[in-house]
């Protein structure tokens, strides 16, 4: 039982360093065109293959390292918020939908790209205290589709290459 969890503990801390690194690179690649913020979300691939493989407590983890180091290097408290917001309704929509064992990878990945585009809007309507901030979410609801199908294929694809094996 020791031995499982040690492995555990070390897979999680290289797959946190992986999407810290996958985040660190993301910052590097801009898409005209975009709001302010917006991402692909490469890192989400790690959270997302961490969720599938250990459960939600090993991926939340993940997140939260992910998050604290990004946001400590490059971001700043408030860009801290939104990717806690939007992480923790990601995860959440993710872990429930993985649960019901009704939906691919794909899938679990569009409601989580969805879900996370949400949160950050709530978080945005209530900081700024501005309502109209919901105007953006049909926009952001494309964008999290498009960035759900990228990181959900790759995912899958990953997954079912390593646990074939």
């Amino acid at each position: 039982m020791v031995k499982q969890s040690a492995k555990k503990t070390a897979f999680c801390g290289m797959f946190a360093a992986l999407a810290v690194i996958m985040g660190y690179i993301e910052s590097f690649i801009s898409i005209p065109g975009l709001l302010p913020g917006m991402k692909i979300g490469l890192a989400n691939c790690v959270i997302l293959f961490v969720l599938m493989a250990y459960g939600i407590g090993w991926a939340a983890l993940v997140s939260l390292v992910r998050i604290v180091i990004i946001n400590s290097l490059f971001g700043s408290l408030t860009w801290a918020v939104f990717s806690l917001a939007g992480a923790a309704l990601s995860l959440l929509i993710m872990w429930g939908l993985k649960r019901l064992k009704a939906f691919s990878v794909i899938g679990i990945s569009l409601a989580g790209g969805v879900a996370h585009n949400l949160g950050q809007t709530i978080v945005a309507m209530l900081l700024f205290e501005n309502l109209g901030m919901i105007y953006y979410f049909p926009v952001l609801i494309l964008f999290g589709l498009g960035a759900g199908i990228l990181v959900g294929a790759a995912t899958g694809l990953v997954y079912t290459r390593v646990f074939r094996l």
